[in-house]
């Protein structure tokens, strides 16, 4: 997690920036003029480019490039690599959740051949399912890792992962202890995606991960805030990346005017929310 732990402190900010652009929420102007490929790589560039001085990292959701075909995931690729460009560690929100040999060719599509320091990883098939992302990301030694999923922010999610006991949410939190090694930063490599849109369950999932760096998604558009981001909060503060896509992507719907300016101003408003709350990595 190096990578991403290194932006946070040299930015001073805990936020990672969500790309999952929908072709129809586009301004008009870049829908009228481009095809929906061309579009979509156009407004997340520029997306990026207002939103550099705030954000930590940002976060690729594949399914929004994925659907586009063939032209789409070459822009996710060039978005990839000039996120990177711009200092912005780039996490892969894949979700994958395959074994053994389709595994490892997941890790080395995302993180080797497009270039991602992180992917989103689902734990359901157990260990086998993140150990090949954990081994191709040491072997790559860019400061990369996994997150896994451990208590989302969907509002289903507790039906599925608190009712069982133990909780399944606990036992992916203890895969991520299981697995996660500390190398080249205070954080282990194997980190845990939890919804700021579920206090309850995150401090319980602090409380088995206390070293761990959580990535936080559901603040904004799903409804989180402040409080939600308390409960996940490590003994010292830290240990937090909250991430936040709509509420910045489409900050133009609800301010008017150019769609970089509402996007810049989104995303440093919720810098400073952060760091007015004490959050920190």
């Amino acid at each position: 997690m190096r990578a991403l732990v290194e932006a946070a402190r040299r930015k001073g900010s805990a936020l990672v920036v969500g790309l999952d652009p929908v072709p129809d929420r586009l301004p008009p102007g870049l829908r009228a003029e481009r095809e929906k490929h061309e579009a979509v790589r156009e407004f997340c560039r520029s997306v990026l480019e207002a939103v550099v001085p705030y954000a930590a990292a940002v976060k690729i959701q594949l399914a929004h490039f994925e659907r586009l075909g063939p032209e789409g995931m070459r822009a996710y690729g060039e978005l990839v690599r000039e996120a990177a460009d711009m200092g912005l560690p780039v996490i892969a929100d894949a979700k994958r959740g395959d074994i053994a040999e389709t595994a490892a060719a997941y890790a080395e599509a995302h993180l080797r051949l497009y270039g991602a320091h992180c992917v989103t990883v689902n734990p359901y098939m157990g260990a086998d399912a993140v150990l090949p992302f954990l081994e191709e990301a040491r072997r790559l030694g860019r400061g990369g890792g996994v997150f896994v999923l451990v208590a989302t922010s969907n509002p289903s999610a507790g039906a599925f992962q608190e009712a069982s006991e133990p909780p399944a949410s606990e036992l992916a939190a203890r895969l991520v202890a299981d697995l996660g090694e500390v190398r080249g930063c205070d954080y282990p490599d194997a980190g845990a995606v939890v919804g700021v849109t579920r206090p309850e369950a995150g401090r319980r999932v602090r409380e088995l991960l206390p070293r761990a760096l959580f990535l936080a998604p559901g603040f904004g558009a799903q409804g989180g805030g402040i409080s939600g981001v308390r409960a996940l909060l490590g003994g010292s503060g830290g240990g937090v990346l909250i991430a936040s896509s709509r509420a910045i992507l489409y900050a133009f719907e609800e301010r008017g005017g150019d769609y970089r300016e509402a996007a810049a101003e989104a995303a440093r408003g919720m810098r400073d929310r952060l760091r007015t709350a004490g959050v920190k990595v």
